[in-house]
């Protein structure tokens, strides 16, 4: 099975799934049992990544001041995950403080980090730091909240008429060090 049939065919086995949870859910996070996986599936169509990443995966947890329970559901997620590996190489999450942009930094500067999972809850001026940051380290920005994709993060998970959608900032992208298969954007919301 080539490699967007697998995409495909991995959307459509949420499909049923996202809707129920969706709509469980009352917001515009998609649920992260849902999400991580299409995460992990879209990270494997950049072709930039084991460049970044080299023979690890790390991915950066950043949530807001006094904002846990979305990176407990996250954390929840992450433990009935089966396989986390991308391309071969093994996946970890950290969760990583920030409180400004010289402490993310300095949190993005202790490891090889691939990508920096943005929770909820970050306002516009916080976000541009937050891409400030992801874009002068190399560390791809994926919003939680899909809505955070139109905000200047690199890519996110929506939830488009029932359907899980990812949606992809390619300026953010291309500024982050990423370069996404064009098999990945043909499926993908685009945001310029």
């Amino acid at each position: 099975m080539t490699n967007l049939k697998a995409l495909r065919c991995s959307l459509s086995l949420v499909l049923l799934a996202a809707v129920s949870a969706a709509a469980s859910a009352g917001g515009p996070v998609v649920p992260f049992d849902i999400q991580v996986p299409l995460v992990l599936k879209a990270l494997t169509y950049d072709r930039n990544l084991k460049g970044r990443a080299g023979e690890h995966v790390r991915i950066a947890v950043l949530s807001p001041k006094g904002s846990a329970s979305t990176a407990a559901e996250l954390q929840a997620s992450l433990a009935a995950l089966p396989d986390r590996t991308v391309n071969g190489m093994p996946v970890s999450f950290r969760e990583i403080k920030g409180s400004d942009e010289a402490a993310l930094d300095q949190g993005l500067s202790e490891g090889h980090w691939a990508a920096i999972y943005v929770m909820p809850g970050f306002d516009r001026d916080d976000l541009a730091k937050i891409r400030r940051v992801a874009e002068s380290r190399h560390v791809l920005a994926v919003a939680a909240e899909a809505q955070d994709v139109e905000r200047g993060m690199v890519f996110g998970v929506a939830a488009q008429g029932g359907k899980p959608q990812l949606v992809v900032n390619l300026t953010g992208a291309k500024a982050c060090g990423s370069d996404f298969d064009l098999a990945l954007i043909r499926l993908s919301r685009v945001i310029p």
